[in-house]
């Protein structure tokens, strides 16, 4: 006897759930980043005060005139956001002027996710479940929970690393002039960004070298698509460089190294490279701790950090609950490292890609972004060591990495694969009730990390003194503290 049941109407029912997961972890991700750039802190986060000020004398004075520290920056995010505060009513409150802002960094962090997915499928599109693993865990990436619900350009330039890197998956897979040059474009939007995107477009350009010897041997015609990458990065990003010729004869302001001229100033001479050997799990066990062991454990200091960014949250470390909830945080951070340790084995050997060079474009992004994070440890021996956000141009390559590796563990029994659905369902969880503030939280978080540095210069001082003028439960304390409520 014939079954009644049409097999596509089946096949429909057994694709619904899995079809909304991904539509319940952008909901869960938007409600979460839009709920905090509500109730978060007025310039809160790392640098907030400088960014509230670089946004505001491009809007108030309609040209670039950062803060003194913050002018070696790139002006996109800033002049993006100036354009929004322009567009607002005037008689809009400071917190509402704010909360508008914020929601730049809201879409950005979507858009993230959006574009991490998008890779992870074209990577390997016969598995759902990997891209749904690398979905659940780009969005709720603590190191980018708290940039995407406060003003700073961290978060824009991950979001536009991540689509270029989908971009330049969809250049090796089909690869045209048009496809490295738009992927070339919106690589050097990024560099207008923050300059650490020029990693992205340095890995696209060797990764379409390698294709086009593929294609075409030792020739010139090789190397077309991987000069019209770079070239179209430069020009889109040139601007900025010869801005930084025209006021400082240089197309870098030598000021990035700021923190490590800070650090020598504080009698800190780098780190010994013995540190690059050090497994000491002093941050493990006492997240927030600024010892000595904590600051010389380079590499459990930037696996940790690759995931749960210490400074750039709004999670309060000091506190006895709040340190049991990192412990769960840095423990994922360990556990996704591993998998991407093991993920990364997977994409260059047992799993091949859909892509052609795409598991070497990632892997070539990963080496770039992780050399470059060691010369910056290298000299930096304070806590900015800890700033995860200056992993964010391989954050793709990070997470499809990591849910390769899951993805592989997954599939090897019914039993696994549940294990590794409630570990991310798990993770997300943990993630929105750690950083849900007031609410779902079983714990009071304060924001210890909330830099209200309002220093002597006159962009600083107009931006603080105009985001906190309607703000009359918070006291503040003198200025240059640090505040807490």
């Amino acid at each position: 006897m014939r079954s009644m049941v049409d097999p596509q109407s089946a096949a429909s029912v057994e694709l619904m759930p899995r079809a909304l997961v991904p539509i319940a972890l952008f909901c869960l991700a938007a409600v979460l980043r839009t709920h905090n750039a509500w109730v978060t802190f007025p310039l809160s986060g790392f640098d907030g005060p400088y960014h509230g000020a670089y946004i505001g004398a491009l809007h108030w004075d309609g040209r670039v005139q950062p803060p003194h520290w913050f002018s070696n920056h790139p002006p996109l995010y800033y002049a993006l956001t100036a354009m929004v505060w322009r567009v607002l009513p005037t008689d809009l409150s400071a917190q509402s002027t704010l909360f508008a802002l914020r929601l730049v960094n809201v879409c950005w962090g979507l858009i993230l996710g959006a574009a991490v997915w998008s890779s992870a499928k074209r990577l390997f599109p016969e598995r759902a479940n990997l891209s749904l693993c690398a979905l659940a865990i780009a969005l709720f990436l603590p190191m980018h929970i708290g940039p995407s619900a406060q003003l700073g350009n961290q978060i824009m330039a991950a979001a536009l690393s991540a689509v270029a890197v989908t971009l330049l998956l969809r250049t090796l897979e089909n690869p045209t002039p048009r496809n490295a040059l738009l992927t070339g474009a919106v690589a050097g939007l990024g560099m207008l960004t923050k300059l650490s995107v020029l990693l992205v477009a340095a890995a696209a350009s060797g990764a379409l070298l390698v294709r086009g010897w593929q294609r075409y041997g030792l020739r010139l015609e090789a190397a077309r698509l991987a000069v019209i990458v770079g070239v179209s990065a430069f020009l889109v990003a040139s601007p900025y460089f010869i801005h930084n010729i025209a006021t400082r004869d240089l197309p870098i302001d030598p000021r990035v190294d700021i923190w490590a001229d800070l650090d020598r100033s504080q009698g800190h001479h780098g780190r010994a490279w013995s540190a690059y050997v050090d497994l000491n799990p002093t941050i493990v066990r006492q997240p927030g701790t600024f010892d000595a062991a904590a600051q010389a454990a380079v590499w459990p200091v930037t696996f940790s950090s690759t995931w749960f960014d210490l400074f750039g949250t709004q999670l309060d470390v000091h506190h006895p609950r709040a340190q049991q909830m990192s412990r769960w945080l840095y423990g994922f951070g360990a556990f996704f490292t591993v998998a991407a340790a093991g993920g990364l084995v997977l994409g260059l050997r047992a799993s091949r890609p859909r892509v052609p060079c795409g598991a070497l474009a990632l892997t070539l992004l990963l080496a770039l972004n992780l050399a470059s994070y060691v010369a910056f440890t290298r000299e930096v021996a304070t806590y900015s060591a800890l700033k995860g956000t200056y992993l964010s141009a391989a954050v793709t390559s990070f997470v499809v990495f990591a849910a390769l590796g899951l993805e592989r563990v997954a599939a090897s029994s019914r039993i696994l694969r549940g294990a590794v659905a409630v570990l991310l369902a798990g993770f997300a969880l943990t993630v929105t009730l750690t950083f849900w503030y007031g609410g779902l939280a079983p714990m009071r978080v304060n924001p210890a990390d909330f830099y209200l540095q309002s220093y002597s210069d006159p962009p600083t001082l107009r931006a603080f003194r105009f985001f906190n003028q309607r703000e009359p439960s918070v006291r503040w304390r003198p200025l240059g503290s640090v505040n807490e409520e």
